[in-house]
């Protein structure tokens, strides 16, 4: 089985992307991580923070939740909830 690569989401790269942003999402049943982004190491602070102002700007449903966006080390074949957070690496790129 062949497996398709993902790429950093900043405009004009193709660089494989080290690192996933998202959130955990909830709507009451069912949770899992909502994703904003994927970035190279170059990359990571712009893609971040553009993640951060879209997620500012959803607006969730009564029976939601959304929680901090996050940075996780992406590894192909992984699962979300395999992947590593970061926590680190978030308190360089807040605005």
């Amino acid at each position: 089985m062949t497996r398709q690569s993902v790429h950093c989401s900043f405009p004009g790269c193709s660089d494989p992307a080290s690192y996933k942003i998202a959130a955990r999402w909830s709507d009451g049943s069912f949770a899992e991580l909502k994703t904003y982004g994927f970035a190279c190491s170059e990359h990571l602070g712009r893609v971040f923070q553009e993640a951060e102002q879209r997620q500012a700007s959803y607006k969730t449903a009564p029976n939601e939740s959304l929680e901090e966006l996050a940075i996780y080390r992406y590894e192909a074949g992984k699962r979300d909830r395999q992947l590593q957070r970061l926590w680190g690496l978030e308190d360089n790129y807040r605005t």
